[in-house]
């Protein structure tokens, strides 16, 4: 990992990469390294930084002298594509270790996908125009797809708040032999044949709208599934099924929630449908007894027991978001500047989250290593932001260097980073005991 980071930001790569975008054409006092610093200072301020304090930053810091307007001159659309161009390489780099080989050997990626909206400011419209009325004038929509297998991001990509889930799945190309896991929000009949077609495979769950067929074509009676598996102690159940108009072959997994999971299920979905004036059908009521999950993998790579464990890997891109909000980065609260600079703070942060994530899961795999506890990403992540200074001491660090603020955060995170496991739910150290060989 330190190797990869040294690589990330040396001023070799950082150089190429700006002469490359065009950032820098010629000779300049403020080179892409304190660019970059003084982005990566901004990034963890909770109200941003002026252009006057970047001034006096790069004064401070790095016997720079340039005025404001300078600075505000090198925010153009070359300096966003140098930092665009630099979270890619950022976000993409193996910077961890891959998971164990044995570790679904079948698959040559096994990717998890979320989404996430954020509101901007309302210059911001058009370029990222919002839903209006009483949402936001302008909002973005952060697609995010992690490779969990091999540690790696596959992509990350921002679209205005109108751009859909189901609408992300059209732009996506399939890859064969790959594994892929996510939401209701992108499941649709046309994605899951395609993927099918395209000899990838999938584990998603079942819309509660959505009708499963036996295979002789009679609907699936839940109820009857629900008192046969409560009378006879089944916790789990596999079907295959067809599902919806287009009668596609899949996998059905049914799993019992318990009584206090559905009478939350329950009361969550009366408020909604009283909201919305609708009635709840009978059907709709006893699904919610389960955990349906659809999946066209084989039975014998993906057994039924594994398929929701599988599923809930999904938490680690849900963690992730929420790392976002819950750890003072303000990403969404970006100050209201032109907007050139306003992508160029925005891609820092991104930058600095991927960062912050990834030295997580580096320190949290050595904790479980020992001792069999697991860190907290939420406050590894604060942490990282509070001391911003070791993420800005990675830019131009040499080998040494690198291990000195490596052993600085692993003393950070040897105090008060546990994370506290929750009764009766599935966690993080139940998946890293099923399927990861550390």
């Amino acid at each position: 990992m330190i190797d990869s980071i040294q690589s990330l930001f040396s001023l070799d790569t950082l150089e190429e990469l700006a002469r490359s975008t065009k950032f820098v054409q010629r000779l300049s006092v403020l080179t892409p390294e304190k660019f970059l610093d003084i982005l990566f200072k901004d990034a963890s301020t909770e109200s941003g930084m002026s252009l006057r304090d970047y001034s006096n930053e790069l004064a401070s810091t790095h016997k720079v002298s340039i005025s404001a307007q300078g600075i505000s001159e090198r925010f153009n659309d070359y300096a966003v594509k140098f930092l665009k161009t630099l979270l890619g390489y950022v976000f993409t780099a193996q910077i961890s270790r891959s998971i164990d080989d044995s570790f679904l050997k079948s698959y040559t990626s096994v990717r998890v996908w979320d989404s996430t909206k954020l509101e901007l400011p309302q210059h911001m419209k058009t370029d990222f125009p919002g839903f209006g009325g009483s949402a936001s004038q302008s909002g973005m929509s952060v697609q995010f797809r992690y490779d969990l297998k091999n540690r790696t991001g596959s992509s990350l990509e921002l679209y205005p708040a109108t751009f859909s889930d189901a609408h992300y799945t059209r732009e996506t190309e399939v890859e064969e032999n790959s594994l892929e896991i996510f939401d209701l929000g992108y499941v649709n009949a046309d994605f899951l044949i395609r993927l099918q077609e395209g000899g990838s495979h999938y584990v998603c769950r079942l819309h509660t709208r959505t009708t499963a067929y036996q295979t002789d074509g009679t609907p699936i009676d839940f109820e009857r599934e629900y008192k046969n598996m409560s009378k006879h102690n089944i916790s789990v159940l596999e079907k295959n099924v067809l599902v919806g108009q287009k009668r596609f072959a899949a996998r059905m997994v049914l799993s019992l929630v318990d009584e206090q999971t559905y009478q939350m299920r329950i009361r969550k979905l009366q408020k909604e449908s009283k909201e919305k004036g609708l009635s709840i059908r009978d059907q709709t009521k006893i699904r919610l007894r389960f955990n349906i999950m659809l999946t066209n993998t084989d039975p014998e790579v993906i057994p039924t027991q594994k398929v929701y464990l599988l599923y809930k890997f999904r938490w680690q891109i849900e963690l992730f978001f929420k790392n976002w909000k819950s750890s003072g980065w303000n990403i969404d609260k970006i100050k209201d500047v032109k907007y050139e600079r306003y992508m160029c703070i925005l891609y820092a942060k991104l930058m600095m989250i991927v960062l912050s994530d990834r030295i997580h899961s580096h320190f949290a795999r050595q904790r479980y290593a020992q001792d069999k506890k697991l860190l907290s990403p939420c406050k590894c992540v604060k942490t990282l932001r509070q001391q911003i200074d070791l993420l800005r001491s990675f830019i131009n660090a040499d080998v040494k260097m690198l291990f000195q603020i490596f052993d600085k955060i692993g003393m950070l995170f040897s105090r008060g980073h546990i994370l506290c496991k929750r009764k009766k739910r599935i966690n993080y150290q139940d998946l890293f005991d099923l399927f990861i060989v550390v």
